[in-house]
């Protein structure tokens, strides 16, 4: 590292800690080839490349070894990063591998490739909440960038596939069950980076839909082609200025929930925007919205809440293919006061989503469309929406409810703990 330039904010005592770039990407979406013009065009300094897994790189050992370069390869001392699951397994290896190699005091970065199977959120999450917990690895090491490499000939069906990892023969194992295309959006939106290889053959007009998905999905990415010739390795081992700590992520559906500027797309084809609203949803009538067809939906998410489960905070994500929620806690009117933080930020967000009717209680929706009716899109929510004569009749009726949430989250427990039992 050169020690007359470094990242703005940082003390002078920490430019020894060695910077990491993670190179992510769905199983065969290139990621190995990008690692291979990194190692051809590594013009100097010593770098050290970490395979995380379960191939070969295709990295000829005393080649790299000639240009100061040494590759720690899956299995050796330093890291065994996948065991029974990725995620389980990855903070401590990672962490491990990451400082055992800082401790060598011989390389000037390192380049790790994830397995294809890796969301790159878990990397990141590693490298942040050591900093946070003020851990070992933060003091040693740091995450430059997050790269991404996306196939450009399969991304777009890709995300609307409805296959799991399993139908695809690249599960992590029996009780993986993502999808092929939750992971492969959450590669993309959680990025500094994105790299498209294989555009070989992709007309103009799919290449520049390709490169807009990208940009809706990831507006704070830099978006780089392997195709163009341009200057994609130094684009990737170049330290980001400034380079916050820790990295942090704002997908395009959290902009658009938040009103934050996003990409201008020079398409009629494109739409994107954000549905807000305080009253709650009628369980019935959303639930049907939700096994319905969303043609020219190709991302959604958000929070919503129901009418007859008025204390619980619901996620919903969607992609083109597939769609899930989740119950992820109670809303802060729900939860006893001696049990909110106490920090003034804390306050003043709650402030900003607080109402006089519902408390911070209710619907936030960032989406993102191709080819999408967005008047009868933004019909069809407002529909699911309790109606005056509705909010009128109160919790004690909305309880009662048909409530298909309920019933499918029962039925979910109750799978859970039968495969528990076994």
């Amino acid at each position: 590292m050169n020690p007359g330039i470094h990242p703005k904010g940082y003390r002078p005592a920490e430019i020894t800690r060695l910077p990491v770039t993670a190179v992510c990407g769905f199983v065969g979406a290139g990621k190995s080839t990008l690692v291979q013009k990194v190692v051809a065009g590594w013009a100097s300094g010593r770098l050290a490349v970490l395979v995380h897994d379960r191939s070969d790189a295709g990295l000829d050992a005393d080649f790299c070894r000639s240009l100061g370069i040494e590759v720690f390869r899956l299995g050796e001392v330093l890291a065994e990063l996948i065991q029974r699951c990725v995620g389980c397994s990855l903070r401590d290896s990672l962490a491990s591998a990451i400082t055992a190699i800082a401790d060598m005091q011989r390389f000037d970065r390192v380049l790790l490739e994830c397995s294809g199977l890796v969301e790159p959120v878990l990397v990141a999450e590693v490298f942040n909440d050591a900093w946070e917990n003020r851990e070992p690895l933060a003091s040693k090491a740091w995450l430059d960038h997050l790269v991404t490499v996306v196939d450009g000939r399969t991304l777009w069906d890709d995300l609307h596939s409805e296959d799991d990892l399993q139908t695809r023969g690249v599960s992590c194992g029996t009780d993986d069950g993502r999808m092929v295309s939750e992971l492969v959006v959450e590669q993309v939106e959680y990025a500094t980076v994105l790299v498209i290889s294989k555009t070989e053959g992709l007309s103009l007009g799919k290449q520049a839909r390709l490169r807009s998905l990208l940009e809706t999905l990831n507006p704070e990415a830099t978006i780089l082609s392997i195709a163009e010739g341009l200057d994609v390795v130094g684009q990737i081992v170049n330290e980001r200025s400034p380079a916050s700590m820790p990295i942090s992520f704002q997908p395009g559906w959290a902009k658009l929930i938040q009103g934050a500027p996003m990409p201008t797309i020079r398409s009629s084809y494109w739409a994107m925007g954000a549905f807000r609203a305080t009253r709650p949803f009628h369980p019935q009538r959303l639930w049907e919205l939700i096994e319905s067809d969303w043609p020219g939906i190709l991302r959604c998410q958000g929070h919503f809440w129901i009418a007859s489960q008025p204390e619980r905070c619901f996620s919903l994500e969607q992609t083109a293919g597939v769609r899930h929620f989740e119950c992820v806690g109670d809303w802060w009117v729900a939860t006893p006061r001696a049990q909110w933080p106490a920090d003034n930020e804390f306050q003043t967000q709650l402030k900003e989503h607080w109402s006089v009717e519902f408390g911070d209680r209710r619907q936030a929706f960032g989406w993102i469309g191709y080819r999408l009716d967005v008047s009868s899109w933004r019909r069809q929510l407002h529909r699911c929406l309790l109606t005056p004569s509705e909010i009128l009749e109160g919790e004690s009726v909305w309880r009662r409810f048909d409530d298909p949430f309920a019933r499918a989250i029962s039925h979910a427990n109750a799978r859970e703990n039968d495969g528990g039992s076994d």
